[in-house]
């Protein structure tokens, strides 16, 4: 009888240690007016997006999707199509239940038992509101005078106090969720226009993305993410290093050799400032928000126009964070020169390396590569354009 007990007891381990062992994730639910309609799994790697497993729906729309246990928290798209899906944050082996309308997934989903894709869920629908809010902004901003400076700077008030106010969220959450995956997501997060919401070369910022890439990395060592996400911070930080150090070049003889830049046009090509080397160039730092700048720009339109030809040429860099309002100003003062930004508003990496502290400002480079010249205007810049040329 003992032995027959001992047997029974051993068989139980054995197919309680087979099913631990088997135990993977599930995603399954129920997806309604899908009919016919093909629902994909889909895991999201560091670099690449990879399908895992996809099924027709009936009628009933019910949809089940199962892997191995997850090694570490992965980020997963239950898509119907490139403009309809949501992303789910799994962990180990979370069985995620996901009921929604295919007429609108990612609006009208709803998530349990995965507190990881729950915090993913709840920091969208509030990009959302913000791109919301942000897009209407805009619309109001493109249809204003472009001589109503005052309520152009309100727009841009208004515009700044929504990215804070996200920003704050952001910043506690992670604080409350240094292990969360979901911090990292929060993190890389973008607006409509394709830029970061979040700043890794702002001070504050940075905070953020450090706490979570040392939490990380020390709870998921071998984590691509993490890694990344690690890399990132400290490549930041190595950066604002050298802009001190150029800074301080700068600041010890005007006479030098210019600070390369390399940047993205409106279009997203990288040029380099160097690519004008041989010619007179103005380093230009101006923003679509600021008056000044814009005064200064139609200055500048005269200045091209006549010097261009001669081998004169303005290298522009803007202190914008929305490409929308960037590219904007552009059109309606119709810039016809080089214009670049990272869109990082104040914590601009150019103008970091080039000691910016208000706008407009400039330095003036000669064919021979040598700094002549720092914010020259009107006049000024006239006579100096008119020696060199």
């Amino acid at each position: 009888m003992r032995m027959k007990q001992s047997f029974y007891i051993l068989l139980i381990a054995i197919l309680a240690g087979a099913c631990t062992k088997n135990a993977g994730y599930t995603v399954e639910g129920r997806i309604e007016n899908a009919d016919g309609a093909t629902v994909y799994l889909q895991r999201m790697d560091l670099n690449q997006v990879v399908t895992i497993d996809s099924t027709k729906l009936n009628a009933k729309g019910k949809f089940e999707f199962s892997g191995e246990r997850l090694k570490e928290p992965t980020f997963f798209l239950l898509k119907l199509s490139e403009r309809n899906y949501i992303t789910l944050l799994a962990d180990t082996t979370e069985t995620i239940e996901i009921n929604g309308d295919s007429k609108d997934l990612e609006g009208s989903y709803e998530v349990q038992n995965s507190f990881g894709s729950v915090y993913v869920q709840i920091l969208n629908r509030r990009l959302r509101k913000l791109n919301t809010a942000i897009d209407k902004l805009i619309k109001d901003y493109k249809q204003l005078d472009k001589r109503d400076s005052e309520a152009a700077k309100q727009l841009e008030t208004q515009y700044q106090d929504l990215i804070q106010d996200h920003k704050d969220f952001v910043g506690k959450f992670i604080m409350e969720n240094p292990r969360s995956y979901a911090g990292y997501y929060a993190l890389f997060q973008r607006l409509n226009d394709n830029s970061y919401v979040m700043n890794v070369m702002d001070k504050q910022d940075q905070v953020y993305f450090a706490t979570l890439g040392t939490s990380l990395n020390l709870f998921y060592p071998e984590s691509a993410r993490a890694k990344q996400l690690y890399s990132y911070v400290l490549g930041a930080k190595n950066k604002q290093q050298q802009a001190k150090l150029t800074e301080a070049v700068l600041n010890a003889s005007e006479a030098s050799s210019y600070p390369d830049i390399e940047e993205n046009d409106v279009n997203g090509e990288k040029v380099k400032l160097s690519s004008l080397d041989g010619k007179v160039i103005l380093v230009s730092f101006w923003a679509s928000w600021d008056e000044a700048s814009r005064k200064e720009n139609n200055h500048l339109k005269k200045m091209y126009k006549k010097y261009n030809k001669h081998g004169f040429e303005i290298y522009q860099v803007s202190l914008d964070r929305s490409k929308v309002l960037w590219e904007n100003a552009i059109k309606q003062d119709e810039l016809p020169w080089i214009n670049v930004s990272d869109l990082r508003y104040t914590e601009s990496y150019p103008a970091r390396l080039y000691n910016i502290r208000q706008l407009p400002a400039n330095y003036l480079i000669s064919k021979d590569g040598e700094i002549i010249g720092k914010n020259l205007f009107g006049n000024r810049l006239t006579e100096k354009l008119g020696e060199l040329l």
